[in-house]
């Protein structure tokens, strides 16, 4: 009897240590095919070594200034005399030529003071016609002061038509048939649209006179020439933090097509439209067809960028700006090419390793713990 009960408790021991040897085993299998979010593609994930480092953001609204076109020639004209409108022969954006009567004022006054100037003269003249002697002098004297008066009436009369000095486009319009205006008081504004003008910062070894330079005109990409090198205009004095001798230059765009409006934004290097990081200079990569670039990580994803170049740090740095996000860490170089969208996870090790099978404990195995290391 005591042999048998002894028989039926090795039995179920046996039994028992095979059911857990089985366990062990189907938790293992399922540790080894479960994918991770990242590798949910059916190739195998592959190990590459990517050296990369956190950056460190600043904000594009610390260094922006607003740029816009400008005619090279832009002029207010004003009222010579106090007068009334009497009619605006012009509109917005009309091309009047040089000399064309742009506003007229009324003129009933000065016609007046014209033909009061004329009757002088007129009676001047017949007096020196039958004066003798030393009235002579006197007679002549008379006679030329009534022509300068009535040089001066026509003059008055001429300045209530105001014409226009050069040839150009009206961009506004200040006066209204009818009102009363004040000499020096504005009427209109022309400008020669043929030529257009802009300010900016650029790199002195960048600033010569007679250059051709690249400018972005709302997303068009139109060529300009180095007219000016100015003294860093103050409005650009922040960007002395992005680059190392910058200065200011005028630049011209020939606009003999009007492809160009004044008022269009310009946007140039040195002014910064997204957020601005420090990176290595090696970071910067071309693409074939001929672009910069540079790639980051971004929760566990390969993203490239576009970055705008800034200032030079020395031989290794460089400022750039690009449309990066605060935990964004940029990429130095890889082993191997990553394309974007790349998702990435961190290698995983294996700590301390499983029971044998040989020695149970009679419960069920835990979880190999996990260590994660750099990409």
């Amino acid at each position: 009897m005591l042999k048998l009960l002894r028989d039926k408790q090795a039995v179920l021991f046996v039994s028992c240590i095979k059911q857990c040897l089985c366990y062990s085993l189907i938790v293992a299998i399922l540790l080894s095919v479960t994918p991770t979010s990242a590798q949910k593609d059916t190739k195998e994930p592959q190990t590459v070594s990517i050296e990369r480092e956190a950056i460190s953001l600043r904000h594009p609204r610390d260094y922006y200034v607003p740029l816009n076109l400008k005619p090279v020639r832009s002029l207010i004209i004003s009222s010579p005399i106090d007068g009334v409108v009497h009619a605006v022969d012009v509109k917005s954006g009309e091309k009047p030529t040089s000399k064309a009567v742009l506003v007229r004022l009324d003129s009933s006054i000065p016609k007046a003071e014209v033909t009061r100037a004329e009757a002088a003269l007129e009676l001047a003249k017949q007096e020196q016609k039958n004066t003798t002697g030393k009235a002579t002098a006197i007679a002549k004297a008379k006679v030329e002061l009534a022509e300068a008066e009535l040089k001066i009436a026509n003059i008055r009369l001429e300045q209530t038509n105001i014409r226009a000095p050069f040839q150009g486009e009206i961009f506004r319009i200040f006066a209204t048939p009818g009102a009363f205006v004040r000499a020096g008081e504005p009427l209109l504004e022309l400008g020669d649209t043929s030529k257009l003008q802009v300010e900016i910062p650029l790199e002195r070894e960048q600033a010569q006179k007679g250059s051709s330079i690249n400018l972005n005109v709302e997303e068009q990409v139109a060529q300009a020439t180095v007219d000016q090198i100015l003294p860093l205009s103050p409005k650009f004095e922040k960007l002395r933090d992005l680059g190392n001798s910058i200065t200011s230059a005028v630049v011209i765009l020939n606009n003999n097509g009007n492809q160009f409006r004044p008022g269009q934004a310009v946007n140039v290097a040195l002014i910064p439209r997204y957020p601005i990081a420090e990176i290595p200079t090696i970071s910067v990569k071309n693409t074939p067809e001929g672009k910069r670039t540079i790639q980051i990580v971004r929760e566990n994803v390969i993203r490239d960028l576009t970055p705008q170049i800034l200032g030079q740090i020395g031989p290794e740095r460089l400022f750039v700006s690009a449309a990066f996000n605060k935990d964004d860490e940029i990429i130095v170089s890889t082993s191997q090419p990553l394309p974007d969208g790349t998702a990435v996870q961190p290698k995983l090790t294996v700590g301390k390793p499983e029971p044998t099978q040989g020695k149970t404990t009679g419960r069920s195995p835990s979880k190999r713990p996990e260590k994660k290391v750099s990409f």
